[in-house]
Parts: C-alpha cells; structure tokens; sequence
C-alpha cells in the first residue's frame, strides 16, 4: 500500500503530461521514500530505472546498459553487451525519446557521479543539445542532500538551470503515518509516531508486528531488529567524527536546548560546536528554533528534528546491555515504558501544530495563520519564565494552545493559566485558545469551554 505523498505525485504527473522534455531532481534524507515515490509513479509508464551502487564506473555503465536492455522492449539493446560509452548510451536514449515518452530515472545519482565524475557535464551536453527536443522524462535522484544541493542544484553544478523541478522530501505528517497502523489503537498510532516520526521506511518496519509493545521490542530492542543501530549507522555513513555528533544528539535528546547547555555536556566551547550543529541541520536532525515572532539569537533553542533519533538517544544507550542479554520487553517494561509520558509530550506538541495546519490547509474554518510553533519568555509581572506549547498568529489573529500527555483529565485551571499567559503574546489579535489532552476533560471544564467557545481535542478527534 502507498501512503501520502499526493502532492509529489500529483507534481511529477503535471510534468509527464506537458509531452515535453522535463527533468525533475528528487533528493531527501535516507528511508524517507524517495525511491517508493518513483516507483510508484512509473508503475504505468515507459521507463527505465537505475539504481546506481558503489561501483567502478565500468561497472556502473555495464549495469546501466543492462538496465536498458531490459525495460525497453527494442531487439538492438538485447544484442549489446554493453555501450562503450554514456554518450553511447545517451543518444540512443535520446533516438528512443524522439518518438514517444520515456521516463529516465538515476536512483543514487550521487553514486553514479562518484565513479564518473564526468557524468553532470556529459549530462549537460546531451539536455542542450539532444533531449529538450525529446519527449525524454529524466529523472535525477540522491540521498546525500549535501551533494544534490551542490553538484546538480547549485549555481556552480553543470546540470544548473536544467531542471525543471525539484522536490526535497520530507518525513510524512502524522496524520499520514499514522495510516501504517490500521488495526493499531490511537494512541498506538500517535505512540508510533513519536518513536519513528513519519519515515516511510521505519513505518513499515513496525507495521509489521500486532501492537507497539511487540514492534517496538523487536525492532528497536533486539540485537537483530532493523533500527537497533539505525542511527549510529546513519552517522557513520553521512558524518566524520561521529563520535561528537553522537555526544551532541544525547546531549539535546536528554533536554540540553540551549548553546551552553550543549557545549557544557559536550565539553566544547560554544564557538567549536556551531560547526556540529550546522551539519546536524543540514541532515534534518536537528533544528534551531525560535519563539513565534521573536527572531532574537539569544532566545534560540536546539531541539532533535526526528522523532527516532530523539527516541534512540534518550533511551536505547541506556538498555543496550539489556538489548545484548535479549530482555528488550524487560527494557521496555521498566526503563522506557515509564518514562514514555514525559519524552511524548514534545511530540503531542508537534502533533497538535500539524493538526492546526492541517485544518487550515482544507479550509475548515480556520483563520489563514502565517507563522506556526511554540512560546517562551519573560512575564513582566511575574519575573519568570513562561511558556505555550502552541501558538498560530497572522496580524489579527492568534490562536494558543496546551497539550498535556497525561492519564487524568484536563482541568480548568489549565485554561485559566493558558489564558493568563496569553495575553503576553496577544497584542490585541482576536484570539482562541485550543486544550489538547490524552485524558480528555473534566466536567467543569467543558461546561466553561462550551461557554468561551474553545476548542478541546483528544487524540481520536486528531486522527484526521
């Protein structure tokens, strides 16, 4: 089953349909579905796919002419033991191209180029010269972000100005993961979630198991489940160092937000670490933030931008020689399964911000908000610092919220703090207030949210 992704698809089949040459780069981080993307759209087309490997560029161009041989049904390909070279390859693409559609996919382009490092300028020559005249559909994709951006999107790549778009996949919304488990509980959905954020791939991997307590104790528990080392494989393959970057992901995964906080646990200068911390963005694990509309640097914070790595660095470390002695449920039971409560509660936080921009995307009533997160700083009055788990604004709007992951009910007084801390942020916008809770309400406080119309949510009303 393919889940999510309408917008994708819908933008590569806009393309296909123009009847022109067009060339779209697809790149994102690993396991987040790109090739599951590609498949799924060329499952009803003419195509050839190759999915470059670590290879010698001999071999890379032999299994490339073999790609060829066999997706298109043409007697001449079946005759050739190999092209002598991609430019061979290419102009009989390009013949090919000249009298019907053909989509022409690169898997792990980055690969490819690594062992022809000719291959972008070959590839420039050819779309100038040959393929814009064509009903060629080439398609360039990569997992290294890094050399995307740089060798085949950037001012200074050879391919620059070719494209004719370009899509950067991003981990699936929750509403969209959540999909992986149909016979799963809600909160097993959401639970889900919060372990694995929405990459397809991770999704899969536990989808395959009855309930959350099985998946989680076979896929993350176990010496031999598929996300026992994920992350520490990631970084060994993405990053040098990894060693400093993983001292840095426990660092924030064990609630160090702030610069100091960090290079404190760390044992860096805070000078030294900016280096670690701008790699680490620019794989999307981790992001900088800031209070909805306040830009200051000082009131930055550093939280993990993916719900796995968030999961494996606060807890597995801590199991692992209970993951080596094969009692993962007991790990789950004791060291994990306790803790959930708190570790979930930023992810509830995510979750109600994407249900709010959800509904304002299918225009369900919702003012058009123009800036999305959460809210920190001073009370004045009080000295101290506050915060609000959510809050929407456009310039007459605002909308703030609080979610709690907690067993008992919500109750009044969290509406009565919510709004008292409100009036920092509110600036004398139209405002309303959303309450999100594992538990539902009290009595009390729904009679009073009838009463000021705000909105209440539990987790079965977020499963969109």
């Amino acid at each position: 089953m393919f889940i999510g992704r309408k917008q994708e698809l819908a933008a590569l089949e806009k393309r296909y349909g123009s009847g022109r040459f067009e060339f779209p780069v697809i790149y994102g981080r690993r396991r987040v579905g790109k090739t599951r993307l590609i498949r799924e759209f060329i499952q009803d087309k003419p195509a050839v796919y190759f999915m470059a490997t670590e290879q010698s560029k001999k071999e890379q161009l032999a299994n490339l002419t073999a790609a060829v041989r066999e997706q298109i049904p043409d007697p001449q390909t079946r005759l050739l033991d190999s092209f002598s070279s991609f430019e061979g390859l290419f102009a009989y693409l390009t013949e090919v191209g000249r009298h019907k559609r053909l989509v022409f996919v690169i898997d792990e382009y980055p690969y490819l180029a690594k062992a022809a490092p000719e291959i972008s300028s070959i590839l420039q020559k050819v779309i100038d010269q040959e393929w814009k005249d064509t009903e060629l559909y080439l398609i360039l994709c990569g997992s290294s972000m890094s050399f995307m951006e740089r060798q085949v999107l950037s001012y200074q790549s050879p391919l620059y100005g070719r494209r004719t778009a370009q899509l950067k996949l991003h981990a699936l919304p929750y509403y969209e993961a959540v999909r992986f488990f149909p016979g799963w509980t809600e909160e097993e959905k959401m639970m889900a979630y919060g372990i694995c954020d929405g990459i397809p791939q991770y999704l899969l991997y536990l989808s395959h198991y009855g309930n959350l307590e099985e998946a989680v104790c076979e896929e993350l528990l176990s010496p031999s489940g598929h996300l026992q080392e994920e992350p520490e494989n990631l970084m060994l393959q993405e990053l040098r160092e990894p060693a400093v970057y993983n001292s840095i992901l426990t660092a924030v995964a064990h609630g160090a937000s702030r610069l100091h906080e960090i290079a404190s646990a760390v044992g860096k200068d805070t000078s030294g670490l900016a280096f670690y911390l701008k790699n680490l963005q620019n794989l999307e694990l981790v992001r900088k933030v800031q209070p909805v509309e306040n830009t200051s640097s000082r009131k930055s914070l550093y939280q993990l931008a993916d719900n796995l790595y968030r999961f494996w660095f606060r807890f597995i470390p801590g199991c692992s020689s209970l993951i080596a002695m094969g009692m993962g449920k007991q790990a789950w039971e004791q060291k994990i399964r306790p803790q959930f409560p708190a570790y979930f509660g930023h992810v509830f936080e995510e979750i109600a911000l994407q249900y709010i921009q959800y509904q304002v995307k299918q225009g369900s009533g919702y003012p058009l908000y123009l800036q999305y997160g959460s809210w920190w700083g001073t009370d004045p009055r009080k000295r101290r610092e506050e915060e609000i788990d959510l809050v929407c604004t456009d310039e007459e709007n605002i909308l703030c919220g609080e979610c709690k992951w907690k067993q008992e009910p919500m109750d009044l007084p969290v509406l009565r703090l919510l709004q008292e801390r409100s009036e920092l942020v509110r600036k004398g916008r139209k405002i309303q207030y959303a309450l999100f809770s594992r538990a539902g309400f009290t009595p009390r406080l729904e009679t009073e949210a009838r009463k000021e119309n705000v909105l209440l949510l539990t987790p079965g009303e977020l499963l969109v």
